[in-house]
Order: structure tokens, then sequence, then C-alpha cells
């Protein structure tokens, strides 16, 4: 009997221990709106941050917020522009040789036109005035004269052929070489990037092992490397283990202490659970699910994006 009691007692004692179970969560200050700052795709795939505002500084609106190493866009840049003045002498070089092809060729058929003036007008002497020889030898050269015209009027059509063609092929790689220097010139410009909006720049953390971007990282293509958040719609992000997710509901309140003011406490209410559980690969294989907090009131110090807290909350039996 007496053996009764006491596990009676020590399961009261457990109910009570599993009924009061609170659960401390660890969460960060979000901005529901902010400008991100992504690492840009480049020819060499990875890009190096090369330089960064401090973080928590305030930009303001038009200030660079993040260079990335440009070394290589920069040279393809002096090598297009190289090309481009290269190609645009060719260009002159070919035009004024064409206009000089071209005056010749024209020369030439007015030149024989003259000499079939010419030639014409000594094969019209009859026989009757002149010896048979002079009179056989003009003949032949009306028709030397006829051929030479003829070949000189489609020595002219081959030269502006010619031309037109050595000109439009120059004119082509100029072309070419122009689009090289803009693209080029738009991929420099996406390795600076710029503030849309004044705000406190808070640096990104690397999608594998959660570190906090820095100087000379090098990132892939689409890194969140930066982001100035909004004053407005910040709320408090929180990630739940799959084992504690029955533990939860939407609604249940608890309390909330930032780190870097451990002194204040503040009232926090769970407002949106995710419905699907996500793999964070910083943490392992494990997957948790979302929690979204909102702040009761507001504090008297100023709530930036990044801060960490920590919520306490009851946990409900599972």
């Amino acid at each position: 009997m007496r053996r009764l009691i006491i596990a009676l007692a020590v399961l009261c004692i457990t109910s009570t221990v599993v009924a009061q179970d609170n659960m401390l969560i660890s969460g960060q200050i979000k901005a529901s709106e902010s400008q991100v700052f992504y690492s840009p795709k480049t020819d060499t795939w990875r890009s190096q941050v090369q330089w960064m505002l401090p973080e928590g500084e305030v930009a303001k609106e038009g200030d660079v917020v993040v260079v990335f190493d440009s070394g290589s866009i920069l040279t393809n840049i002096e090598q297009a522009e190289t090309s481009l003045i290269v190609a645009e002498d060719e260009l002159h070089r070919v035009t004024s040789e064409a206009s000089q092809n071209l005056l010749e060729a024209q020369h030439q058929v007015k030149r024989n036109a003259l000499l079939l003036e010419k030639a014409k007008i000594d094969a019209g002497i009859g026989e009757q005035f002149i010896s048979q020889f002079d009179y056989e030898k003009n003949q032949l050269n009306y028709e030397k004269a006829l051929i030479a015209h003829a070949k000189a009027k489609d020595n002219l059509v081959q030269v502006k052929i010619t031309n037109d063609v050595n000109i439009t092929k120059k004119k082509l790689t100029i072309e070419k070489h122009q689009r090289t220097l803009t693209y080029n010139k738009y991929k420099l410009k996406q390795m600076s990037l710029n503030a849309e909006r004044e705000g406190p720049v808070i640096y990104g953390s690397h999608p594998w092992n959660g570190e906090k971007v820095f100087v000379g990282m090098t990132a892939q293509p689409s890194w969140k490397i930066a982001e100035i958040p909004s004053s407005k719609g910040m709320f408090i992000e929180a990630w739940l283990h799959e084992v504690d997710y029955k533990k939860v509901s939407k609604g249940v309140t608890g309390s909330l202490v930032f780190d870097a003011y451990p002194q204040y406490q503040f009232s926090a209410a769970l407002v949106n659970i995710s419905t699907q559980p996500e793999i964070r690969k910083e943490w392992g294989e494990d997957v948790y699910y979302r929690l979204e907090f909102a702040l009761s009131e507001k504090p008297d110090f100023s709530v930036l994006p990044g801060m960490s807290v920590q919520i306490e909350i009851e946990g409900e039996n599972s």
C-alpha cells in the first residue's frame, strides 16, 4: 500500500512537469520588406566579395553597399575597347581604299568610253578614203575598244560590290565589339550594388554553414550577401525541430528577451507556423518548422533586423 502511494505521487509530479515543460527558442528579428543584395552570375561562376559597407552603418539612397571583384571584367572591357579602336581604324582604311578604287574604276570607264567613241569614229571612215590596212586596223581597234569598255563597266560593278562587302564586314565587326563592350560594362555595373533606400546594412549568412558574410568570401550566384531592411513590418523568425512541432500551436504567447538587452522582458505571440518543414543545412540533416512571432508591445530602444532573441513558451502536452 505504501509503495502504491509513492508510485501515484511520482506519477502526479511527472505529469505536472510535463504539463509545465517550457521550451526556450532562439529567434531573430526580420523585416517583411527589405532590399536584398545577391551575388551576381559571372563567367567564372563564383564571385569574390571585394568590399562591403560596415554592418550596422546606415546607407543612404545611392550609396555603394557591396562591391565584387571585377578584375576579369575590367580586362575584358580593356580588350573590347582596344579591339573597337582597331576595328574603327580598319573601317577608316577600308573606306578610304574603297573611295580610291571607286574613283579609279569610274575614271577607267570614262576613259574607255572616250577611246570607244574615238575608235567608232575611226572605224566609220570608208575604205575609199584610206588604205585597206588602215581600214582593217580601225575595225580591230573598235572591237578592242568595245571589249575594253565592257570590261571597265564590269570592273566598276565588281569594285562597288567589293567595297560594300568590305565596309559591311568592318561595320559588323565594330558592332560586335560594341556589343561586347556594352555587355561587359553592364556586368561591371552589376558588380557594384547600390542602396535604393536608406537604412542599416545587415550582412547575410553563408547558406551552408551559417557563417556571416565577410569581405574576401567567394560566393555563388544568387547568394544573399546583405540587405537593407525596412523599419516597417518587422517580426521574429524562429525554427522549431520536428520533434517539438506538436507541442506548440498558433496563438500561444511567451516571454521574449533580446540578447542585447537581457534586462528587459516582453511578451510575444506565435502568429504563424509553417505547414512544411525545411532542412537547415547548417544544423544538420534534420528538418525544422518556421515560426513567426509578433511583439505585443514596442520596446523603448531601437529594434533592428538581425537582432537575436530568446523566447520561452509553455509547451503543450503531446
